[in-house]
């Protein structure tokens, strides 16, 4: 059954991501946040805290496929899923990642400007293929492509947690559910008491796998109705990470786990709300989160050409470049990644 709170969440977290960048890399930005400077402020500083939401939404998601694997003991094969994953991942990547260098050359003869890249290296193309472009320490040849790549990290590790969860499972009389939530709920302390605490872990999955254990959790205690013990655990292991170190995107990562962990309790409240446009920005948000990095470059070029500079046309830009990088996420999306 489809899960309406997924739908809404991933519509809302795309499009705030969207806005974040757009706010973040445009010569738009500095005069529509001197009319709007609460809203937009709080956008262009506060939304790169919308990829926890996906993060929790990932793991919740490979837990759903993972735990119905190991409860029909089907053997879980690291090298076929891990396949699987990589080019569902990479496919509509490669197509975004080949038109944001495409855009960025046709606004390096528009007009020069901070965004504007060099043309990619060799090693840059061959890094960004394979995922590998933050450990290999390449530029990004577009925003947010990190998250591609971190994305990969955190399914492999949970698939290897099931994968040793079921051998675990026979000699210590254990469930291999059991034994990969064990593993999964181990690394996500480590994760949310060490390791996210330090940014130069932020290349690997471990320093985000706090967020995507609460997935982990939300769905084990929605599908063993643990929901009472499933709160208490997200919420005591957030309060101790808290207290720890403040980080505010650890609120946003317990609310969506707990949304998660209830929302079939709260889906006849959810449902008609993701009825048609929200449902299908849920749908496409992938594609749109990889392909509008591309497009905001080029409408910069164009604006810096045309030299906009008062409110009004510029907020035309502004909402363009939205609209358009919506329109090219849906094209992304029917062309390629619903394909997979």
């Amino acid at each position: 059954m489809r899960n309406s709170t997924i739908d809404l969440l991933k519509a809302l977290a795309s499009q705030l991501i969207v806005l974040h960048h757009l706010l973040l890399y445009t010569p738009m930005s500095p005069v529509l946040q001197q009319a709007w400077p609460t809203l937009l402020g709080w956008v262009a500083d506060e939304g790169r805290y919308m990829v926890q939401i996906f993060l929790v939404i990932g793991g919740y998601l490979a837990t759903q496929s993972l735990f119905g694997m190991l409860q029909n003991k089907r053997a879980v094969a690291l090298w076929p899923l891990f396949k699987k994953r990589y080019l569902r991942l990479a496919k509509p990547f490669w197509v975004a990642i080949a038109v944001a260098v495409l855009l960025n050359w046709l606004a390096s003869r528009i007009a020069v400007h901070g965004e504007v890249a060099q043309s990619p290296t060799p090693t840059q193309v061959l890094a960004h293929v394979f995922l590998l472009h933050d450990i290999v320490e390449v530029e990004a040849l577009s925003a947010g492509v990190w998250y591609v790549a971190i994305d990969l990290q955190l399914f492999f590790l949970l698939m290897l947690f099931g994968w040793l969860g079921q051998k675990l499972a026979w000699p210590n009389g254990l469930q291999a559910k059991h034994a990969m939530l064990m593993l999964a709920t181990a690394t996500t302390v480590a994760s949310l008491w060490w390791y996210n605490r330090h940014a130069g872990h932020d290349e690997w999955a471990w320093y985000f796998f706090g967020a995507y254990g609460m997935g982990v959790l939300a769905h084990w205690a929605q599908r063993e109705n643990k929901l009472l013990l499933g709160s208490l655990g997200v919420v005591s292991l957030l309060t101790i990470a808290l207290w720890i170190e403040w980080r505010e995107r650890l609120l946003l990562t317990g609310a969506v786990a707990l949304l998660l962990m209830h929302s079939e309790r709260i889906e006849h409240m959810v449902a008609h709300l993701t009825k048609g446009p929200i449902r299908w920005l849920g749908d496409i948000s992938y594609s749109v989160f990889l392909i509008h990095y591309g497009l905001a470059v080029l409408a910069s070029s164009m604006v810096i050409a045309l030299g906009l500079n008062s409110f009004v046309p510029m907020l035309l830009a502004f909402l363009l470049t939205w609209g358009v990088s919506v329109a090219a996420g849906w094209l992304l999306y029917w062309g390629v990644e619903n394909r997979l």
